[in-house]
């Protein structure tokens, strides 16, 4: 698991290094796809790029299924799809948002989050990477942890002023929580509550209350 999550911070790091459309990336394209399947991506990746949206996550996800061998019309779906997403992030995050914030927030869509719990980490931290904290939000949401206490918990840390290291280990230990058998739910709401103990300058009184409520947006 930690191999899966130190994968995904390195390729949103490699999406900022080179976050808009090239030459060299339609050639790749072209190089793996077939060619009527290739023209119609880097169609969608050229319209990203005119919006100012990364496009490595849309070239990367097509070249993921041409390696998964997937057909023709679900690359192009998965690739649209994902675009919408980094046009919602953008809408969400606002204008200034880093590309490597728009792929991981794209990502937390695709997951099932709303639109209004990227814009609630944004108020929350308004001038640092989200990056961490969205990562953390789709690993919950793929654990298990429906959506509502994902987003709920991953706020109320952020609001809390919990640091990304702090995320991190609340995460790892929420996954071990789930491992031994714990309901997904209260992993998660137990997971929060310690960090909260944890957190420099938060009251502890919080610790012994409900934490998604004070979560909510």
């Amino acid at each position: 698991m930690r191999r899966r999550l130190a994968w995904a911070l390195t390729a949103l790091w490699l999406v900022s290094g080179r976050a808009y459309g090239d030459e060299s990336e339609e050639a790749r394209l072209r190089a793996r796809l077939k060619p009527e399947v290739a023209t119609s991506v880097i169609e969608v990746v050229r319209s990203a790029a005119a919006q100012g949206l990364p496009t490595a996550p849309l070239v990367a996800r097509a070249l993921e299924g041409a390696s998964r061998q997937a057909e023709d019309a679900a690359i192009l779906d998965a690739v649209r799809r994902y675009s919408a997403g980094l046009a919602a992030a953008r809408r969400a995050l606002g204008p200034t948002a880093r590309a490597s914030e728009l792929d991981a927030s794209a990502g937390a869509l695709m997951a099932g989050v709303p639109e209004d719990s990227l814009a609630s980490l944004r108020r929350a931290r308004p001038s640092g990477s989200l990056v961490i904290p969205l990562v953390v939000l789709s690993d919950f949401v793929a654990r298990g942890v429906p959506v509502a206490s994902a987003s709920n918990t991953v706020l109320a840390a952020t609001r809390a002023g919990a640091a990304d290291p702090a995320l991190l280990r609340m995460r790892e230990r929420i996954h071990e929580r789930i491992l031994r058998g714990e309901e997904p739910s209260g992993a998660s709401r137990e997971g929060l509550r310690e960090l909260l103990m944890k957190t420099p300058g938060t009251p502890k009184e919080r610790g012994n209350r409900d934490p998604h409520e004070k979560g909510r947006p």
